[in-house]
């Protein structure tokens, strides 16, 4: 921590106990301050409502096979429950409909990284606007990049304390 820029510094200690993840972002010295200011964004200033960016991230870590997120991406009040968090994770998408369902189905093509088909696609854009729309693609490519720095540097995935 002390070999740390000072503003990196302040915004660890803004972050939960234990966030391993972060520390190893903190590395890129040059991005890492920028990827944690994303973040905070992601969850203050999206028009995309918090259910549907949950329900993305969980789409994403499934995709993703990333324990790191499922354990430990468990916003406050967190507007998808335990038993639909595991579902997704499961891969398990029957118990949802509507505008979920199509999230759902949309992030987990764009976390593929596969091309989103019309069939796909249509349903989202009947429901959701030009700004939610791309804040949903943003939402996916940030926890699918989170997905991978935990994957890839083996971080552990322990619940918080």
């Amino acid at each position: 921590m002390s070999a740390l820029p000072a503003d990196l510094r302040e915004w660890h200690a803004k972050l939960p106990p234990d966030s391993h993840l972060f520390m190893m972002v903190a590395h890129a010295e040059a991005t890492a301050g920028t990827l944690m200011q994303l973040g905070s964004q992601q969850i203050t200033r999206l028009q995309l409502p918090a259910r549907l960016r949950e329900l993305a991230a969980n789409a994403t870590a499934c995709v993703l096979g990333a324990d790191f997120l499922r354990v430990r991406h468990v916003p406050p009040g967190d507007p998808v429950t335990s038993v639909e968090r595991d579902a997704i994770h499961r891969g398990d998408h029957s118990g949802f409909s509507g505008v979920d369902l199509a999230v759902l189905t949309f992030a987990t093509e764009v976390a593929r990284g596969t091309a989103v088909d019309d069939a796909t696609f249509a349903p989202v854009r009947a429901a959701l606007s030009d700004r939610e729309i791309v804040e949903l693609v943003q939402v996916v490519g940030y926890y699918w990049m989170f997905g991978q720095f935990a994957n890839v540097l083996a971080i552990q995935a322990e619940p918080y304390a």
